[in-house]
């Protein structure tokens, strides 16, 4: 595996990778929100602050509730004969009754009778006039075609139905019928409102389903009482033709075509009533689905089951219309459910009419047979007793038209009872009384998810900010950007008001300066156990290494911009380098700022510049510093030297750096920012190594990366990156995952 910085890969990686490809895993957020945690704090406080606002605002409701109870027996008890099987109670009919009783057909009916469209409580909410307002002002029109009073109509509906909460009482039969209201007494009365209005459209609906039925029974009794009665009349217009009385004897056949006559009556009403039964469900065929009247007559209990499923899947499929629209897949898929019910329905109704028309054929058969066998009876009677018997069949037709008629008569007699009887399926157990407290406040849920998405807005704002920063804060974001081995990280160090290195917001890091002018500049020396000494090691360590391998003598201290600490840091590496023994010579290579010459020898009167006229006078041009042993070749000139690049990139500067070789082991040239000039591109061909300086928290990433894409030879002899001025608070953010034992050996 290859190090970083290999020269191989380095030649290799073009382009250089965007800051796009730092990963922003769950160590960074983490780091994030711990040196963020104002942002979090501010977002949880403006959380609670506006969540307490929003309860301090909410009037409290009071909720009352009605109890139903669903029992088809009340009504099955009163009937005097079975017109049609009951069907039992189940837990999808309650259900079905639940969402009746949330429907609109039984919500409008209440807001008429109690005249709520004029109650402020369900009117217009301030939400919706705020709206409404906002469209206007935007000049987003209305729709015209809508009336004034049916848009009242329709947010009272909306609100009240809001407010209406009923729901089955676990597995039981009863219903609880819940409305919230500002005012208790109100919430009572539209409770009870609401069950009594519930209690008269079922009768309603059941009187209209009874209705139905007897009209049909109704259309059928005036049919056989024509029948019977035009039986009647052909009897006498008979008997009277043939001059026939009565007087109680019969022929010697007369028996047997009592027998007869009794079985024909049989198989005729028979026959009528297949008849009649194949008609109705031929009528039912035509007219569409049955309903519950016409279902319980046929006696079926599988059209009663799949009408029940069908009315419940139309029921849902209307709710979900009204929610998410017609061509929801929801609504789709319950359409096609109700249509495999209506042909299932279909398939079971051309079953029983094939039975009945089966039956109906049985019964002509036998009817045919009996009259037949009449017939022939009659004709072995002999011609004198023909006028008898035909009387006698008359007689019988007669009879049985008047049998039907009676038949009917009864059951439209009892349907007409049972809809004049005010009874329904569900009766009001337990009506609703003003409640004495408000409804179970849910505050401390508010205030929890207020304070939450508090903490989570301030969370996310800090993530934002830090995202948008696009700054250095670790080695490992250093490595994945720039692809370039990070040297460590450097505290901010500063004077406090008595001379003394510190580092800010640290009461541990104080040191005795002995020379108070030159301090930070051999702060390694005053702070030989710090933070900020043992990154220089490290980058020291790092140089050697590389010295095992190449020559490295020259060593060119650069940064991107200005005023990122490279003066700093040049100076110290110089002071821990020629401390360590080694001779060492610091060279003021910024020859328009020339920051270092003004830090260390602000005497001086003759430098670089000289030097690079004649190379032999090195010796007598530098400035010793008896504390570390470094020698400093400063750079002074009255004003900004012009030429600064090519006095940098001069056969001079080569000879000058050739001389300097042959006496010390290593030369250190602090170089003006690679995005402010060309100097260094200029002199990179003379320096055997560089140190990259990045301030922390504030150089962008991509100031870095242009940086260094502007010149591939710096980035080629790299030793590594120097992340500068960190600040120590955040530092120990940013590195709390390592423990307080990382520190121990640190003086600061």
């Amino acid at each position: 595996m290859r190090p970083l910085n290999d020269n191989s890969l380095l030649q290799s990686a073009s382009p250089f990778p965007s800051s796009d490809h730092a990963t922003f895993g769950i160590s960074e957020i983490l780091g994030t929100l711990r040196r963020r945690w104002q942002w979090v704090a501010v977002g949880g406080l403006l959380g609670l602050t506006l969540t307490l606002f929003y309860i301090g605002l909410t009037t409290p409701l009071y909720t009352s509730t009605a109890r139903i109870l669903i029992d088809t027996r009340m009504n099955q008890n009163l009937q005097t004969q079975k017109l049609a099987e009951v069907t039992p109670v189940d837990t999808s009919l309650v259900d079905s009754q639940v969402r009746v009783l949330s429907s609109e057909s039984i919500a409008l009916p209440v807001i008429k009778a109690m005249n709520l469209t004029e109650d402020p409580e369900f009117g217009e909410s301030t939400i919706q006039a705020l709206i409404a307002n906002v469209r206007r002002i935007l000049g987003l029109k209305e729709d015209s075609t809508v009336d004034a009073n049916t848009i009242i109509e329709r947010t009272t509906v909306e609100n009240f139905l809001k407010r209406l909460n009923p729901k089955r009482d676990e597995l039981s039969y009863i219903i609880d019928v819940g409305f919230s209201s500002k005012d208790p007494n109100k919430a009572a009365k539209i409770a009870n409102a609401v069950a009594e209005t519930y209690l008269a459209a079922n009768l309603e609906a059941k009187n209209k389903s009874t209705k139905m039925a007897s009209i049909w029974l109704q259309d059928r009794l005036i049919e056989l009482k024509r029948q019977a009665t035009d039986a009647d009349k052909a009897l006498q217009l008979y008997k009277s033709a043939n001059n026939i009385v009565d007087t109680g004897r019969g022929l010697l056949t007369q028996q047997q075509l009592s027998d007869l006559n009794t079985q024909l009556i049989s198989a005729r009403t028979a026959t009528a009533e297949a008849k009649a039964r194949i008609d109705r469900i031929r009528q039912i065929n035509t007219d569409g689905i049955p309903d519950s009247t016409v279902t319980d007559a046929l006696n079926n209990p599988v059209i009663t089951r799949l009408r029940a499923q069908y009315l419940d899947a139309s029921e849902r499929a209307a709710d979900l219309t009204s929610r998410v629209g017609e061509k929801h897949v929801s609504v789709t898929k319950l359409h096609a459910q109700m249509d495999e019910l209506v042909k299932s329905i279909r398939n079971e109704e051309r079953r029983i009419a094939d039975a009945y028309a089966s039956d109906y054929e049985i019964a002509k058969a036998r009817e045919k047979s009996l009259t037949d066998s009449m017939v022939r009876l009659v004709e072995e009677a002999g011609a004198s007793n023909q006028a008898q018997v035909t009387m006698r069949d008359l007689e019988s037709s007669a009879e049985a038209y008047r049998n039907l008629y009676d038949s009917f008569l009864q059951k439209f007699q009892e349907t007409v009872q049972t809809q004049t009887i005010p009874v329904t399926d569900s009766r009001v157990i337990t009506k609703a009384t003003p409640p004495l407290h408000s409804s179970a406040s849910k505050s401390p849920l508010i205030i929890a998810g207020g304070l939450v998405l508090g903490l989570l807005g301030g969370a996310a704002g800090a993530i934002a900010r830090e995202l948008s920063l696009d700054v250095f804060r670790t080695p490992k974001e250093v490595e994945q950007i720039t692809g370039v081995r990070c040297l460590g990280i450097l505290p901010t160090v500063s004077l406090n008001s008595t001379r003394r290195p510190v580092f800010p917001n640290s009461l541990k890091s104080r040191y005795t300066v002995r020379n108070n002018a030159e301090s930070l500049e051999e702060f390694v020396l005053d702070a030989p156990h710090t933070r900020f000494t043992e990154t220089l090691r490290n980058l020291k360590v790092f140089i050697n290494t590389e010295q095992a391998s190449r020559e490295v003598k020259v060593i060119g201290v650069v940064s991107s911009v200005a005023k990122e600490g490279k003066t700093i840091v040049a100076a110290n590496l110089g002071a821990l380098v020629a401390a360590s023994g080694a001779r060492t010579l610091l060279i003021d290579g910024d020859f328009h700022h020339r920051s270092l010459t003004a830090r260390l020898t602000p005497s001086a009167r003759v430098g670089v510049i000289e030097a690079l006229n004649d190379p032999s006078r090195l010796a007598s041009l530098v400035h010793h510093r008896r504390r570390s042993h470094l020698d400093i070749l400063p750079c002074v000139v009255e004003k900004r030297v012009l030429n600064a690049a090519e006095l940098l990139g001069s056969p001079q500067m080569a000879k000058l750096l050739v001389a300097a070789r042959k006496v010390y082991k290593y030369i250190i040239i602090e170089l003006p920012p690679i995005a402010s000039v060309v100097d260094a591109k200029v002199i990179e061909r003379l320096i055997d190594s560089f140190v990259f300086v990045v301030e922390w928290g504030q150089t962008k990433k991509s100031l870095v990366l242009e940086a260094l894409s502007d010149s591939h030879t710096i980035r080629g002899r790299l030793t590594g990156i120097l992340l500068n001025k960190a600040d120590p608070v955040a530092l120990r953010s940013l590195e709390a995952y390592k423990g307080n034992a990382y520190t121990t050996y640190y003086e600061g």
